[in-house]
């Protein structure tokens, strides 16, 4: 079983490096199966969705949402393929929906770990999605991905997009 604590090996500069980065321009890359997420501006405040990304490698290309639910007070993350656009039903989102959880933000320096920032905090030094591996692994996605290796749950910072 693997855990997050090789993350609090990683290379000092890059938690410089995430400290000079907004969230919304921040690219992490998973060690396992090289799965990168970037993240992308929302491009509006009256969004309902807090943060946009996408999760690509080999044939793979998905994209990812963040909501934030105010009465948990915790985000709440979403990994779909080719959902529909505009106005889409419960039975067309579950359909396309590959992952939801909480995506957590992990701090190397203090090895804490939280929920993530808004979109104009600072990139965290690594995400951690529960889950997100084998719901990949066990998704019709699989046999098409191009993927040699289930993905890790883990994202760690590589860099910030100009």
């Amino acid at each position: 079983m693997k855990t997050w604590l090789p993350i609090l090996c990683l290379v000092p500069g890059v938690a410089a490096a995430a400290e000079r980065c907004a969230i919304e321009k921040a690219v992490f890359v998973e060690a396992t199966a090289g799965t990168v997420l970037a993240f992308k501006s929302v491009g509006s405040d009256a969004a309902v969705v807090s943060h946009l990304f996408t999760i690509t490698g080999g044939k793979l290309k998905l994209d990812g949402n963040v909501m934030y639910d105010d009465e948990s007070k915790r985000p709440g993350g979403m990994v779909t393929n080719n959902c529909p656009q505009g106005d889409a039903t419960g039975a067309e989102l579950r359909a396309c929906t590959v992952w939801t959880g909480v995506p957590y933000a992990l701090d190397v320096a203090t090895g804490h770990i939280d929920i993530l920032g808004a979109a104009d905090a600072q990139a965290p030094d690594a995400i951690l999605m529960p889950g997100f591996g084998p719901a990949v692994r066990h998704s019709t996605l699989w046999g098409k991905s191009g993927l040699k290796q289930v993905p890790w749950d883990l994202y760690e910072f590589k860099e910030c997009k100009a």
